[in-house]
């Protein structure tokens, strides 16, 4: 994809924390039109909570940024991801040059600007996966959208500032993504938890008002037709569709998913329906009767309508069609 003259175009992917967000990611693995983090980004997210981060960032000196960027990343996960050590994802050894990152992050750091911040990671993460000037591959920043903090506006309006952005959010239905979160934690909140899924689906549609184009994408339609989801996918992202966006990998190679009830190679179709031998009656009744319709997933009968994209209006922002 060419870069178009003003600010550089990037495409954020995100979903909520055992959202499928890693399903998404594992099936563009190695596109050779995207500069793809091998795990998700907390550098730009944890900005965007944080004003005293935000503070403390530009008042670092040259010398000092790198251990600023690097603390923001949870203190060494681009380390541990490229020593093979990340607890999502497999198959990550060396897939970042971190040298060259932190060289960029102490050569380009600005004192005094937040969108400097911004920038220089973004740049600096780029240059670590190989990009060099002009060979015109689409910048992705991959991370897990927290609705309680907003982290879907934030980090989207963080980085609008910067980029030409677009959004592809995954939306799983509550009982199954119930059911894969309390494999973690059992004590959560049903209420909360209702409220963070409704909270999610209207942030989807804030930040195509705000921010830019957004697709929403159904995460049962991707395990079930991953075709026509990925060649969505692929034409809102402005890449070429290829056949090894139906393969499930990382690091190019064939992959386990990281589901919450054992990893399996490929896509695991039963994430969809496994729910129904977990959740207990009324928990699935709080759910229907607490969480937005929208949510639900209809069935396979009606896979592929889950997928809504924002259309451009001529401005940086968009609508639902």
């Amino acid at each position: 994809m060419a870069e178009t003259p003003g600010k550089p175009q990037l495409l954020i992917l995100g979903a909520p924390p055992r959202g499928g967000n890693h399903l998404l990611r594992g099936l563009l693995d190695h596109h050779p039109q995207l500069l793809l983090p091998p795990d998700e980004d907390y550098f730009v997210r944890h900005l965007s909570r944080h004003p005293l981060l935000r503070w403390r960032g530009m008042l670092s000196s040259r010398a000092g940024a790198p251990q600023f960027f690097r603390q923001l990343q949870k203190d060494g996960h681009l380390e541990r991801i490229n020593a093979g050590h990340g607890t999502e994802v497999f198959g990550t050894e060396d897939s970042l040059d971190l040298d060259a990152y932190y060289r960029h992050i102490s050569e380009n750091h600005e004192r005094g600007s937040v969108d400097s911040l911004v920038r220089n990671h973004v740049e600096a993460l780029a240059v670590a996966l190989g990009h060099v000037e002009g060979d015109g591959r689409l910048r992705v920043i991959f991370c897990a959208l927290q609705p309680n903090n907003s982290d879907l506006s934030r980090v989207g309006q963080l980085l609008a500032r910067n980029y030409q952005v677009r959004g592809i959010f995954l939306v799983r239905d509550p009982r199954a993504h119930l059911s894969s979160k309390l494999v973690r934690n059992p004590t959560l909140n049903l209420g909360r938890f209702c409220q963070r899924q409704n909270r999610y689906w209207q942030e989807i549609d804030e930040f195509a008002a705000n921010c830019g184009p957004a697709l929403r994408l159904r995460f049962e339609d991707l395990v079930t037709d991953t075709e026509k989801s990925m060649c969505r996918v692929c034409e809102f992202a402005g890449i070429e569709f290829l056949p090894g966006v139906l393969e499930y990998t990382q690091g190019g190679e064939a992959s386990r998913s990281n589901s919450s009830f054992g990893a399996r190679t490929g896509i695991d179709r039963a994430v969809l329906t496994r729910y129904r031998d977990t959740l207990a009656p009324e928990k699935v009744a709080y759910l229907e009767k607490h969480c937005l319709p929208e949510l639900f997933w209809p069935g396979p009968s009606a896979a592929g309508a889950g997928i809504t994209q924002v259309a451009d209006t001529g401005g940086p922002a968009g609508r639902v069609s």
